[in-house]
């Protein structure tokens, strides 16, 4: 199995492996009612969406696990300057192996190389999305390194400012 840097010709198979990883996770909470959900909402979810996948790829710091035309897991990350007092700060944006291959350190080995080559391209911290009760996606980020202290970010979605307005 090869970990390279994603292309344009993985999109679709990284786009239902996305879904399927977004699905699984989300299942406790929506019920069985994924086919429910509004189309535009879930055409815009995960970084493999057709408005963020030409940027995680030009970006060079988004791979895929792959062996001939079959991917087995991915990673979208991308750079982020002047964040945190921070001049290049390597944001971990989302992360899915296919259930039936996990437990076989692919996620481990596409964290590393993101690391690597973000380390590469002069990033001096990395910063990862995690749920906090993703307990096994904490444990691989602990495995690779990272700190977890019980930070929780605030999400405002700058699109629906005006429907929000009191």
């Amino acid at each position: 199995m090869l970990i390279r840097p994603i292309k344009m010709k993985d999109l679709v198979k990284i786009r239902e492996l996305e879904i399927l990883c977004i699905k699984e996770y989300f299942e406790k909470d929506l019920k069985n009612k994924w086919d429910e959900l509004p189309k535009e909402w879930k055409d815009n979810l995960g970084a493999s969406n057709s408005r963020s996948f030409t940027a995680y790829m030009e970006g060079g710091l988004s791979f895929v696990a792959a062996e001939d035309d079959e991917i087995f897991g991915f990673i979208f990350a991308q750079m982020v300057h002047h964040v945190y007092n921070t001049e290049n700060l390597l944001w971990v944006e989302n992360m899915g192996v296919h259930p039936y291959y996990r437990r076989n350190g692919i996620g481990y080995k596409l964290l590393r190389t993101v690391i690597e080559e973000g380390r590469k391209q002069g990033a001096a911290v990395a910063h990862s999305a995690i749920q906090p009760d993703n307990v096994i996606s904490i444990m691989l980020h602990k495995k690779a390194g990272f700190f977890m202290d019980r930070r929780e970010v605030a999400l405002l979605d700058m699109n629906d400012l005006n429907k929000k307005k009191t």
